[in-house]
């Protein structure tokens, strides 16, 4: 395999730069046989505890959470190689093959092992509590109490047996169409760069958003769209059916709202996010502020919606090599241990970086499992905002390797809102350090209004999406099909509320819902970005403010990983989600970038 690490250059685009998989599992084969022995230990699993949990004392629990941690970790090892492979190419039979295979073992694998979780579910409180207080459980105590929050939604094990076998058909199949359909639109695009008219995918199509050229931004988003409408009814229809599923199961289960197992995963309490979202809305017009602004610096009388992210100032090309350079510089500021972390991904080409056909769009950092090393993909197409995104990865990347080392494979993972804090925590160290660094003044004037515009789309814009979810859920559970127009008629009134009469938003954006994966894996995953990046800035001022002193603490958060809840984690390292205030201090930092930006 051709890789590119931090010692030998790549082509343009990251060309050549593909991960290696083989210390995860040799190949397919291996992979479906180690598959089936997970399976055969998941069944002994099962012969050997079920009904033991009535009667089981604190060491002997100790050894059963060992076994199912041990499991849990194999299990996620095969399943992370499966999917690993389908984001590279989802036009592969023999990738398409194996994730069919591992999805069928993992439904197996689940059956065998749901009594576990049920029978400790079913225990009286008292009883419970005499089991997650043994000091033998103390590593897994968490993962024992938090689990204890679902009872009240779970159903008996022939049911939840029943529904476990129907997921494959019921949920996977939609959002495996999804993908095909995204990861697979290639639609013809001149650039402007000479090489005429040449097959763009999203990814590339939406890069080029920012490209100094106002007619090739706005083509590329026309043809963005015309692009999709074709497909329009087709990702409707996969959308409108996962929602639906989603909202009988909710019934079934007892939730109070679509948006409840979403807080229970991220261990927040709803009054808590939806708070969050309006003071979010709130301060819209901070981002109304920088519009007009923008719109004076580019010389227009106001904006449109390819103009938002339109330079100001050209910011140079970024090689892959360089950006490798510049993101271990930025993370050994910090800490050197936090630089080793990612010369690690680097070196043992644990990222797939290069654009191509086929591949899955967007950017993300597996886990993987709890004794292996986690891997990123992203598509690195030269731009310093590249630079931003491997950042962000990376920051994940930190996240779960300082965890894996600390804690059980039952206790590493966390919530999706508290797990984007370390990944903008990591932009914030790399932002700092391009501005102090970086000679160029019109990169640097880009990198100030990119951070700004950064923040925006991580704050502003996933508020967006989260109202956006929360009108199609409602919509879809009065009766209502959410077809392409539907959905496109919520998704234009959404953005119509954020931009105001600051930017002028095109027809063509009526599309806007129909690409974006997290709606479709997982739902109601942005607010989590609006969280991470709001409690981030908080916990950056911190940095700021103490330096060093404050480096152990924040690995000390790391490695904590999932043991306990975000308030307590947070909470130790000066954030407090019960004050009512406690956003105000990102809104200031948010603020304080525009004034840069406008000084700049």
């Amino acid at each position: 395999m051709t890789t590119a690490t931090d010692t030998t250059p790549s082509g343009p685009r990251a060309a050549g730069v593909h991960w290696d998989l083989s210390p995860l599992v040799a190949d397919a084969a291996q992979a479906r046989e180690r598959l089936a022995a997970a399976l055969e230990r998941s069944r002994a699993f099962e012969a050997r505890y079920r009904g033991a949990l009535a009667t089981i004392d604190g060491p002997g629990l100790a050894e059963a959470l060992a076994e199912l941690a041990a499991i849990d970790n194999e299990l996620s090892r095969v399943g992370s190689y499966a999917n690993l492979r389908e984001s590279v190419d989802v036009t592969s039979e023999e990738n398409k093959d194996l994730a069919a295979a591992v999805d069928r073992g993992m439904v197996e694998a689940s059956n065998a092992l749901r009594f576990f979780d049920l029978e400790w579910l079913a225990l009286d409180e008292d009883r419970a509590r005499e089991l997650h207080d043994a000091p033998e459980v103390a590593a897994d105590r968490h993962y024992l109490i938090a689990l204890r929050r679902f009872a009240p939604h779970t159903l008996s094990e022939p049911e939840e047996r029943m529904l476990a076998e129907r997921s494959p058909a019921a949920v996977s199949a939609w959002q495996t169409l999804f993908g095909q359909i995204t990861s697979t639109l290639e639609v013809p695009f001149d650039a402007g760069d000479g090489e005429g008219e040449q097959p763009h995918t999203i990814d590339r199509l939406l890069a080029l958003v920012r490209h100094p050229g106002r007619d090739v931004r706005r083509r590329a988003l026309e043809t963005l769209y015309e692009g999709l409408a074709p497909h329009a009814d087709t990702l409707s229809h996969c959308y409108d059916t996962l929602v639906g599923d989603r909202l009988a199961m909710d019934k079934l289960r007892g939730y109070g709202g679509p948006m409840e197992p979403t807080h229970l995963r991220n261990e927040l309490p709803g009054p808590v996010v939806e708070a969050m979202l309006d003071a979010v809305e709130r301060h819209y017009g901070i981002a109304h502020r920088w519009f007009r602004v923008k719109a004076g610096l580019l010389g227009l009388e106001r904006l449109e919606l390819h103009d938002q992210y339109a330079p100001i100032g050209e910011a140079r090309a970024v090689a892959y090599p360089e950006a490798q350079r510049l993101i271990r510089e930025s993370f050994g500021r910090f800490s050197p241990r936090v630089e080793d972390v990612a010369r690690g991904f680097f070196a043992e080409s644990r990222i797939d970086a290069e654009p191509r056909a086929g591949k899955r769009g967007g950017a993300f950092c597996a886990p993987v499992a709890q004794d292996a090393s986690p891997y990123v993909l992203m598509n690195f197409t030269d731009k310093m905002d590249d630079v931003m995104t491997l950042a962000h990865e990376l920051g994940h990347g930190m996240h779960f390797t300082f965890s894996s080392a600390a804690q059980t494979a039952l206790s590493m993972g966390t919530g999706l809102a508290l797990a984007e804090v370390p990944s903008t925590f990591a932009e914030l160290l790399t932002f700092d350090h391009l501005m102090e660094t970086e000679s160029d003044p019109s990169t640097r004037r880009s990198l100030l209004s990119e951070r700004v515009e950064g923040s925006f789309a991580t704050v502003f814009r996933q508020t967006v999406l989260a109202r956006y979810e929360q009108r199609a859920y409602a919509l879809r559970a009065e009766g209502g099909t959410l077809t392409a127009d539907r959905l496109s008629d919520i998704w234009f009134a959404e953005n119509e509320k954020y931009y105001g009469d600051t930017l002028l938003l095109p027809q063509g954006y009526r599309l806007g819902w129909s690409y974006i994966p997290h709606f479709i894996s997982t739902r109601f995953y942005t607010y989590a970005y609006v969280f991470a990046h709001l409690a981030t800035l908080a916990l950056y001022a911190r940095y700021r403010e103490i330096g060093a002193g404050f480096v152990d603490a924040y690995i000390a958060f790391l490695s904590a990983g999932g043991s306990a809840t975000p308030d307590e984690l947070l909470g130790g390292l000066g954030v407090d989600l019960s004050d009512p205030g406690v956003w105000e201090p990102g809104f200031r930092e948010m603020e304080r970038m525009v004034e840069a930006a406008e000084a700049g």
